[in-house]
């Protein structure tokens, strides 16, 4: 029983002391909202507190402290740094894109603006797919709204037919005609990202078609004044027939005639340059003869290359990037002078590595650097400045040995170059000062020295 005693004791005394542990009141935090607190208008007093809490995980609570930081000195790349990923937490992809691009201007660290491009590339399809299912939450409201006269959206169109492989040309079809419509400047056309992200959030990729009314609730969501639906039809092995209409979005109704083309498959871009012209006359859009000469232009005349250019849309619609950078580098393979599948190329692999960029991974490239140091002192309770060694100097001092000095000299510095009235602190030795009063109790103790006979 005396040796079950023994074995029991060091278990409660831990439980004890773990307890204990998470009471104790955090003595970091205190302190940066004392040296925010007496200085609002410091730039190292914001940030170190807004990256604290961000540390913490109190988005809302570091936010505004990571934007008045930013505010205050727009250079400083470390607060535009942590109020994008503060933004990003929260959902706010626009401010995140918008803080993100801040620090690609004025941030210092090379690998770590490597990694924030990369990350806003993919950052451009999570706000879309954002922004379309605020867009339905909302609907009530947005279907009130009217949409500029001008804005067009292209929809995807289906396809029938026997040969499958074929399918992708639905994509590859759209974006060949919102290309052309863009070349006038009457139309504002909608991306087709953007409009694909809509479609996905109200499910009418599912069904394989966008009828009327399904277009026109999409359109409605985008806020286009009117919307291009189409079909390709496969008829007798090697022809196809494709058909569009301009449908109203504030009425629901079609304006003027199909606009059809049928041709065999070979001559698919023939037939795509003949409904575009035929659009625009549906459209009312009077086109110059550089309009039409710019529209009779091809990015490729392989079928074989943009079929594999249509694939790599729809993966990259998917978010399969991996897959999509292959169908496009197979259609540079077929025709080398299709540009267009150059760019999506560069674009897919940039998504693709973006896609693999946490937050974690952004914050990692600070740690060796010297924007990484403020991160440090923040995470320590200090709000560094980035004025030069002095005051690194002067911050790691405090840490180890906090004074009033110190705690006043902390809490004003920053990039702002703002100098606040201070008043004279109060003289306190040093044990004062570390054990928290002013009549501490006095240690002796014993030093003997040794020396020996020559």
């Amino acid at each position: 029983m005396r040796y079950l005693r023994l074995l029991t004791l060091p278990v409660f005394a831990g439980l004890t002391l773990t307890a204990s542990a998470q009471q104790a009141p955090d003595k970091a935090l205190a302190k940066l909202e004392r040296a925010q607190a007496a200085n609002p208008s410091s730039v190292a007093a914001n940030r170190a507190l807004g990256i604290y809490l961000y540390k913490k995980q109190n988005f809302p609570a570091a936010r505004p402290l990571l934007e008045q930081a930013h505010k205050l000195d727009p250079k400083d790349g470390v607060s535009a740094l942590y109020a994008g990923l503060t933004a990003e937490a929260l959902q706010d992809f626009t401010a995140a894109k918008a803080a993100y691009n801040s620090y690609l201007q004025v941030g210092k660290t090379r690998s770590v603006r490597n990694d924030v491009r990369a990350r806003l590339v993919s950052l451009s399809r999570t706000e879309m797919h954002a922004a379309a299912k605020s867009a339905i939450a909302n609907e009530t409201r947005i279907a009130q709204q009217t949409g500029d006269p001008r804005t067009v959206a292209v929809m995807p169109m289906t396809f029938s037919g026997t040969d499958q492989t074929l399918a992708p040309l639905s994509r590859g079809m759209s974006d060949l005609l919102i290309n052309d419509l863009a070349r006038s400047p009457d139309l504002q056309l909608l991306e087709r990202d953007r409009v694909q992200a809509m479609i996905d959030e109200i499910a009418l990729g599912q069904s394989g078609r966008a009828d009327a009314a399904t277009s026109v609730r999409a359109g409605k969501l985008v806020q286009a004044s009117r919307v291009v639906q189409g079909a390709i039809l496969q008829t007798g092995g090697r022809n196809v027939t494709v058909n569009a209409a301009v449908v109203s979005v504030a009425t629901s109704q079609q304006q003027g005639k199909d606009v059809q083309s049928s041709d065999v498959l070979d001559q698919i871009f023939a037939i795509e340059k003949s409904l575009a012209l035929g659009l625009f006359d549906q459209l009312g859009v009077r086109l110059s003869a550089a309009d039409r000469a710019a529209i009779e232009q091809r990015p490729t005349r392989s079928l074989q290359a943009f079929l594999a250019y249509s694939n790599g849309l729809v993966a990259e619609d998917e978010g399969r990037y991996g897959d999509a950078v292959r169908f496009y580098e197979q259609a540079r393979t077929i025709d080398p002078g299709f540009g267009a599948a150059l760019q999506k190329a560069q674009s897919a692999r940039t998504a693709q590595q973006g896609a693999q960029i946490t937050a974690a991974k952004v914050e990692s490239g600070l740690q060796t650097s010297s924007e990484g140091a403020s991160v440090g002192a923040a995470e320590r309770g200090v709000a560094a400045s980035n004025s030069g060694i002095a005051s690194t100097l002067a911050n790691a001092v405090g840490d180890i040995n906090p004074s009033a000095a110190n705690t006043v000299n902390t809490s004003t510095g920053g990039s702002s170059g703002q100098t606040q009235p201070q008043t004279p602190p109060t003289t306190r030795d040093a044990t004062s000062e570390k054990t928290g009063t002013d009549q501490p109790a006095q240690k002796t103790g014993q030093v003997t020295i040794v020396i020996r006979k020559p």
